[in-house]
Parts: C-alpha cells; sequence; structure tokens
C-alpha cells in the first residue's frame, strides 16, 4: 500500500493546515460572517475549481482515488477530484476553523435512498452538521443542498448569491503544493507502484 513518505507528509499537513488558515484570514478581511454566508463562498469557491491545483474540479464517487491511510483526506480535494467523504471532510475542517460548530455525520442510504445513521466503517455517504443560533443544519457540498434540521423534518434552505471580491480574485500556493505532491502519487499508482521507500534524510 502506497504512503506518503515522511517529508511529503509534511508538506501536506503544513500546506492544509496554512490553506485553512489563509482561507479564514480572506473571509474575515472581506468581513464575512454568517455561517451560510461563508459555506455558500466556500462550495462556489470549490465548484470554480479554486481548491485545486489545476482549475478544476470534478465530483465522483467511481474514481479509483488513492488510499493514502497517513494522510488528511480533505487534502484529497486539492487533486482536483473528490468523493463525498473527501469533499464534506473539507468543508467540515474550513467551517471548524472558522470557529462553527460542524460535525461529521456518517450516513448509510440504503437500497430505497432512505438515510440512517451509521459508523464511519458502514457509511456510504458523508455529510456535515452546522449548529448555528440554536439552529441545526445539514450541509452536503457533494450534493450540493442545505437542509434546516426541524424536528424530524428537513427543510430546504436557499443560501444568498454571494458575489464577493474573494471568489474573483482567490488562489493559494498551498492548494498547488499538495495537488502536485498528489500528482506524484497518482502516477506510482497509475505505473503500479505500491511502496515507496522513505529514507528519511
Amino acid at each position: 500500500m502506497l504512503c506518503l513518505t515522511e517529508n511529503d507528509r509534511q508538506i501536506i499537513n503544513n500546506c492544509y493546515r496554512n490553506f485553512l488558515q489563509s482561507l479564514k484570514e480572506n473571509l474575515q478581511s472581506n468581513d464575512v460572517k454568517d455561517s451560510l454566508d461563508c459555506y455558500a463562498i466556500i462550495v462556489k469557491l470549490l465548484k470554480d475549481g479554486r481548491f485545486s491545483f489545476n482549475s478544476k474540479m470534478k465530483y465522483s464517487s467511481l474514481f479509483d482515488f488513492l488510499d493514502l491511510p497517513n494522510m488528511t483526506e480533505g487534502a484529497q480535494v486539492m487533486y482536483g477530484i473528490g468523493c463525498c467523504r473527501h469533499i464534506n471532510l473539507l468543508i467540515n475542517d474550513i467551517m471548524k476553523t472558522l470557529g462553527f460548530n460542524s460535525t461529521l455525520l456518517y450516513i448509510r442510504v440504503d437500497e430505497t435512498d432512505t438515510w440512517h445513521k451509521a459508523t464511519p466503517l458502514t457509511a456510504n455517504h458523508v455529510v456535515v452538521t452546522l449548529k448555528d443560533n440554536n439552529t441545526e443544519y445539514l450541509l452536503d457540498a457533494y450534493n450540493n443542498f442545505v437542509f434546516k434540521i426541524i424536528g424530524y423534518d428537513l427543510e430546504p434552505v436557499e443560501l444568498k448569491k454571494m458575489d464577493n471580491i474573494l471568489m474573483n480574485k482567490y488562489s493559494d500556493d498551498n492548494v498547488k503544493k499538495i495537488g502536485l505532491v498528489l500528482k506524484k502519487y497518482y502516477k506510482l499508482q497509475e505505473l503500479g507502484i505500491d511502496y515507496v521507500y522513505d529514507y528519511g534524510y
């Protein structure tokens, strides 16, 4: 099984932390404070490929994703493709960095499309729950929806159209660095290489 070398693991971890902090500072400097407004901007940046090293974003559950056990899964998005797990883990990491009360919710979707709470081991879908001002929301950036949770019911929420200056100029070198490291490992996977020696010097 492929694992990141210690050097590549440090690059990804450092760049991922820097990316989260930089995005937080950008949102704060543009005076965006409301949790759903932040989420709307984040989803737009994600869709526009601003969190991808090649400026493109593809949503797929069928792609042959790298299984790198020593990498935070949200960073996978920086390669330009992600499934619900990668995308919603990234969303959760961002929302938590912004100081919002968000958590992951693991779901098992059955053959009738009914959702059941599950464990990470038995889940086949992941979403984010957000608690803000005594209201709880269900966020799913992969399927592009937001619901307000009212008892056992879900009420669709229409996000504001965010025309923020950040959307037009946002760029982050940390994203490019992570994407290039992942590109190397995808090439190794493509060549059938499943082990990289880590000399640690």
